[in-house]
């Protein structure tokens, strides 16, 4: 099961990602009928093939039950990228301990968790350094600024942008005629430009790409919640973290989450590193203010970059994903792992 980019890659797509993928707790029972038509496609898939591994990656819920049917086939399970069930649902953990080889993840403080439990857990570190290293030696899609810049990332999803880009595209509009800055709008792949309504009587320029050179250029960034926030850490710039979700959804994952912060940088640095503005509080006073605040501050800025740079050094070298990799072929080539599946020889 894979996107278009690892069908890109190679994979031969028994699922596709694509019709399955959901965000939130009410959204998911849409969703319903083609998650069981994906969980009984593999499962079918493996009691014909056999294969001698199977690496699942995050979406827990899913995994979790085909981890069970593929345990039940006695082909060995690698977890690449740990849901992050140290946020809630502690007993999940558990439940992937049991279930998986090896369990390999993107921050140190995951495979400690994962090892108080009794699992082969490994650190690999994050792509992303990766990924924000190589987007950096690309072009900027802008020439370069000649006065400072709001760049406005509210989300790669459409109901993302139905509850982020009003508010953030109000409030970016009357920072700019206060403080003469330049707005920037990343649009991600797949949107399209009636979500972005009003962009241009408010001044606000859209461009498709570039997102890690125009958050380099930065001076400050809204960002809706997500791997947004590390790659503009990465890029050192300071930032306001929004998140605004269904009341049903919301309301059940307050009931169930245990830490202080939704922003990955904030978890990491575990320490408010930048502020976060939540559900009702997504709106664009709250965000004039917020960004207000730290353009008007250069001491403030300046400790939010340190507390960025902190979460930054936080994500690991370059190389995670070779060093993944390598992790999952040492689990499959285990000598147990070759025996429980019946083969001999080094797998294809």
């Amino acid at each position: 099961m894979g996107g278009p980019r690892l069908a890109a890659e190679g994979l031969l797509r028994v699922a596709r990602s694509e019709e399955v993928a959901v965000v939130g707790f009410s959204e998911v029972f849409e969703k319903v009928p083609a998650l069981w038509r994906a969980l009984r496609s593999l499962s079918n898939r493996v009691r014909r093939e056999r294969p001698e591994g199977a690496v699942l990656i995050d979406f827990p819920d899913f995994h979790v039950m085909l981890a069970k049917r593929l345990r039940r086939a006695r082909v060995p399970v690698i977890y690449y990228i740990s849901p992050q069930v140290w946020a809630w649902r502690a007993g999940r953990a558990r439940v992937i301990a049991e279930r998986a080889r090896r369990i390999i993840t993107l921050f140190p403080f995951e495979a400690d968790i994962y090892r108080k439990l009794g699992a082969d857990a490994v650190w690999a570190g994050h792509p992303l350094v990766d990924d924000v290293r190589e987007g950096l030696e690309r072009p900027s899609p802008l020439p370069a600024k000649s006065r400072r810049r709001l760049l406005l990332l509210p989300g790669s999803r459409t109901a993302e942008l139905s509850r982020h880009w009003r508010p953030m595209a109000e409030a970016a509009s009357r920072l700019a005629a206060r403080f003469d800055l330049e707005v920037v709008a990343v649009r991600a792949a797949g949107l399209p430009d009636k979500l972005f309504r009003g962009a241009s009587e408010l001044g606000i320029r859209i461009v498709d790409s570039g997102i890690h050179p125009l958050l380099a250029s930065a001076d400050l960034v809204f960002v809706a919640s997500g791997t947004a926030t590390l790659e503009a850490a990465l890029c050192g710039a300071p930032m306001i973290v929004v998140y605004r979700t269904s009341p049903a959804s919301y309301a059940i994952g307050r009931s169930l989450v245990r830490l202080r912060w939704i922003s990955l940088v904030n978890i990491v640095a575990e320490e408010e590193v930048v502020p976060e503005l939540l559900q009702g509080d997504v709106t664009a006073d709250r965000l004039e203010k917020e960004g207000e605040a730290l353009l008007t501050s250069p001491e403030r800025l300046q400790k939010t970059r340190e507390g960025l740079g902190r979460v930054a050094r936080a994500l690991g070298p370059p190389g995670a994903s070779e060093r993944a990799a390598e992790a999952v072929l040492e689990a499959v080539q285990t000598p147990s792992h070759r025996a429980a599946t019946g083969t001999t020889g080094p797998p294809s």
